[in-house]
Formats: structure tokens, sequence, C-alpha cells
């Protein structure tokens, strides 16, 4: 729908703008498809946003040839216009092209996506990996809590295998942090269901995990935290029942 009055077109160009901005702030860089989805608007008006974003410095293009698209980063102007009045500035890192990894791309494209499916399904508090704390020995993708508990999920998404010791490794880690109550479960979000389901056949077979230079027997119950879902799938619509 067409909005006439100026000052509708004003708050609407405003509310794109505080909405990249403070979006760009936590996931540095984006891709138009995405960014599309964050404003609810199509591919030929997102482009248009991001143009006079770029033009006013606030945000910019790279194309990355070996995928042959273009993403979108934020500048440290656009940092310093992504904190409102009323909210205490955080540090934040502004887009650098050299630092960006094109095997990592997509990683980071889906657990926006990821990021995307959660707040819309209402999990809240979702913070990535790389802003929790110092000193953490395993740090997942990020973490969300559910929209129906609280609980608070670690996520974990799985682009690439590996191997089944280093994953009775990660499974020793993360059941020590939620003895100690930092989350409730892990959930690994693989990038189709295929890839999903072979991955629950590679926790199948871990049937021990290491803990102090020994070895520790797991079972069901513990095996259950570490859900495997397909990104379309993902998050549960079911709720999560506690467990002990």
């Amino acid at each position: 729908m067409l909005i006439k009055s100026y000052e509708e077109r004003q708050t609407r160009v405003e509310y794109k703008r505080s909405t990249i901005l403070k979006y760009l702030r936590d996931e540095t860089w984006s891709n138009g498809y995405n960014l599309a989805r964050i404003l609810c608007v199509t591919n030929t008006a997102i482009y248009k946003t991001l143009a006079k974003l770029e033009h006013q410095e606030l945000l910019k293009s790279y194309y990355v040839p070996d995928l042959k698209f273009k993403i979108w980063g934020i500048t440290q102007m656009g940092l310093l216009y992504s904190w409102g009045e009323n909210e205490v500035m955080e540090n934040r890192y502004a887009f650098e092209p050299s630092k960006v990894k094109p095997v990592m791309i997509q990683h980071h494209l889906d657990l926006q996506l990821a990021r995307f499916k959660a707040e819309a399904a209402g999990w809240k508090n979702w913070i990535l990996g790389n802003q929790l704390p110092k000193g953490i020995t395993k740090r997942p993708d990020a973490v969300a809590e559910q929209y129906s508990n609280n609980n608070k999920i670690a996520i974990e998404l799985e682009r690439t295998i590996k191997t089944k010791k280093r994953y009775e490794v990660i499974f020793s880690i993360y059941l020590k942090a939620i003895k100690r109550g930092e989350y409730h479960s892990i959930h690994y979000v693989c990038p189709d269901a295929d890839f999903a389901v072979r991955m629950k056949r590679m926790f199948l077979l871990i049937k021990s995990v290491p803990v102090a230079g020994e070895r520790v027997q797991i079972n069901e119950k513990h095996r259950a935290r570490f859900p495997v879902y397909s990104l379309e799938q993902w998050p549960p619509v079911t709720l999560e029942k506690e467990m002990g």
C-alpha cells in the first residue's frame, strides 16, 4: 500500500534504518535475502534500502567472487547510529571484508536464518557465541531462551561433520555445563533433513564420553539433551519436556 503522508514515509524509512543497523551491530554482515526477511519486504525493496544506507556510509557492500553474490556489512558510522539514545553502547566490530572467509559465509547466513526463525517463534535473548564471556571451554554458535519455558538452549549449526571422537569430547563438555545449570540442552541444527538423519545416526554411536581421563557411560537420557533438527524443522513447535 502506498504511504502518502510525508511523516509516515519518514517513520517507515527510520524504522528500516534502525532495524537493519541494530541487527547488523550483532551480525556484522548479511545478504539481501536475509535482510529482506528481517524487514518483511521484497527483494527489490531491500536493495533500494541497502543502496541508501550504503550511500549514507552506514553500510558497505562486498561482492564475494567465489560465491558470486554480494553481502552488506555495518561500518563504524553505522555502529555509531545503531544505538538508541537510551541504550548503553557496547563493543561491536565493523565489517571488514578481508576477514570474511568464503568457506564460512553459508554457515553465518544459515545461523541468521535460525535466529530469524527462533525469534519469529517467540524465542528471546539470542546471543552469538562470539559475544559470550571469555573463558568458555566450548562456545556454541549461539544461545537463546525458549519461548515456552525460558530454558536456555545452546545452538550448534553444523554444515560439516566432525569425528565421533570429537563429538564425544563436545558431549562431555556440554554435559558438565548442563549439570552446572548453564544450559538445558544443545540443539544441533543441520542444513537439510538428510544431513540431520545422518548426524542422529552418528550420535547413536556415542556410548561413552571422556571425563578426567576415564570413560563414562552415557544413556538415552543424556543423549536426549542433544536433539538434532534440520533448519527447516527448527525450532521445535512442541513443548520440550523438562528432563531431570
